[in-house]
């Protein structure tokens, strides 16, 4: 089955969790809109296309780090902190997916930053999607493999919201880099890999 008709069996049957609603600011799960997608032929893909997985160096109050998990780019040329990514075009598979998740979302991308998390060590700080060439009005983040909690906390209130994201979800925010920000935590007791894509539209 492929992950349109999949998403589409999912929007007349299955789950919709709206997880907050706050005017134009929205977000919503669709439960395993891709859940026939296979993490192991994924991560095999995304090792063996382009440059392959990078584990990058970042600067955290003046001391260099390693991420503490995978990463790899397709898009226009992008930077985040201290991590440059050259422009690299939708190719293959890859092609293949961002069209069913944008036939799911409603919405238009044109680049996905995928997140490898090995196990539950690899994890993914407190950051807001906020760079100025990030179109806000949608952010689509699609979990394969291992169950891991994402939170988004309202920078306004403190206010912490858990989500629990497993195999297949289809995460939407909408609008929600200004007044929010989001992190997956360490879960130690994970040993399962969890992929992560998360397409959004560079302007």
């Amino acid at each position: 089955m492929s992950g349109s008709l999949c998403c589409m069996v999912e929007r007349m049957t299955g789950q919709t969790d709206i997880l907050l609603a706050e005017g134009p600011r929205r977000c919503l799960v669709h439960r395993g809109a891709f859940q026939t997608l296979d993490v192991t032929k994924w991560w095999e893909s995304v090792g063996q296309s382009g440059e392959g997985w990078r584990q990058n160096d970042i600067r955290v109050f003046g001391q260099w780090h390693k991420e503490p998990r995978l990463t790899a780019w397709w898009g226009p040329s992008y930077q985040y902190a201290t991590v440059q990514w050259p422009a690299r075009p939708w190719d293959g598979p890859m092609e293949t997916l961002a069209r069913d998740v944008q036939q799911c979302a409603g919405a238009t991308y044109n680049a996905v930053l995928v997140n490898g998390y090995r196990n539950g060590h690899d994890a993914m700080g407190w950051h807001r999607d906020n760079e100025p060439e990030i179109d806000p009005s949608s952010i689509a983040s699609l979990s394969l493999g291992a169950s891991r909690t994402f939170k988004i906390r309202d920078r306004r209130t403190s206010e912490v919201l858990n989500i629990e994201l497993h195999h297949g979800d289809l995460l939407l925010m909408e609008h929600l880099q200004e007044d929010h920000e989001h992190s997956v935590p360490r879960r130690k007791r994970v040993q399962e890999p969890r992929l992560n894509f998360t397409f959004r539209r560079l302007v």
